[in-house]
C-alpha cells in the first residue's frame, strides 16, 4: 500500500511540474506556474516566494467571479484547500442550492495532498437533471481541466448539491458549472504521502 502512495505522488507531482507554464505569470521565473484557464484567457497572478499571498488569492477569485456568464453557465466555484466558494451567476430566481458549509469544507481538504505545486486550474462541467424531479442524471466534463485529479474530485462534489426550484418547477435543468482550483506550493511530497496516508485511514 505505501508502494502504491509514493508512487501516486510521484506521478502527480511529475505532472504538475510538467505542465505547460504562462510565459510571463510568475515572478523571478519560478518554474512553478500558474496555468492559464481552459478559456485561453491569461490570468494575472504574482508567485512571491513559495506561494500567493492572500490579496493576491482574493484577486484571483474576483476577477473568476466577475467575468461575463457564459452561455449556460449557472455556477462558479473556486476552491484552495483553505475554502470553497460557490457563486451563482445566472436565474436567482429560479433555483438555489442548499448550503452546506461543512461537505464545502471536506472537499477544499481534499485539495491539501496536491499543495506541492503553485498552479491555477480550470474546468467546466455540464450539468443534465431529471426534468420532473430535479435529480442529477448526468454530470459530465465540458471543458477538463490540465489536471485529471481536479476533475475527478469536482465531477464527484457536485452530485451532493440539493437544488431548491421556485415553484416546483425544474428549470434550468440543464445547465453549466465553472471551477477554479488554485494549489500552491505548501507542503513537501513527504507531507503529501502523510496526508494521503491518514485520508485512506480515514476511508477504511
Amino acid at each position: 500500500m505505501r508502494y502504491w502512495l509514493v508512487m501516486g505522488v510521484w506521478v502527480f507531482f511529475f505532472h504538475c511540474k510538467t505542465s505547460p507554464p504562462t510565459s510571463s505569470s510568475v515572478a523571478g521565473g519560478d518554474p512553478s506556474v500558474v496555468n492559464k484557464p481552459q478559456t485561453g484567457q491569461p490570468i494575472d497572478a504574482t508567485v512571491k516566494g513559495t506561494y500567493p499571498d492572500d490579496a493576491e488569492i482574493e484577486k484571483l477569485r474576483a476577477d473568476f467571479f466577475a467575468r461575463p456568464a457564459d452561455s449556460e453557465e449557472l455556477y462558479r466555484i473556486f476552491i484552495t484547500s483553505d475554502g470553497y466558494v460557490r457563486k451563482q451567476v445566472a436565474h436567482d430566481d429560479k433555483v438555489q442550492v442548499k448550503e452546506d458549509l461543512s461537505s464545502d469544507q471536506a472537499i477544499a481538504d481534499e485539495f491539501k495532498k496536491f499543495d506541492m505545486v503553485n498552479s491555477l486550474q480550470e474546468g467546466q462541467l455540464r450539468i443534465e437533471l431529471y426534468p420532473t424531479t430535479g435529480k442529477f442524471y448526468r454530470v459530465r466534463q465540458a471543458r477538463p481541466s490540465v489536471m485529471k485529479e481536479t476533475d475527478k474530485i469536482m465531477s464527484e462534489d457536485i452530485t451532493r448539491w440539493q437544488f431548491k426550484f421556485a415553484k416546483n418547477e425544474i428549470q434550468p435543468n440543464v445547465f453549466k458549472i465553472t471551477y477554479q482550483v488554485l494549489l500552491r506550493k505548501k507542503i513537501t511530497r513527504e507531507q503529501a504521502l502523510k496526508i494521503l496516508s491518514e485520508q485512506n485511514n480515514k476511508k477504511k
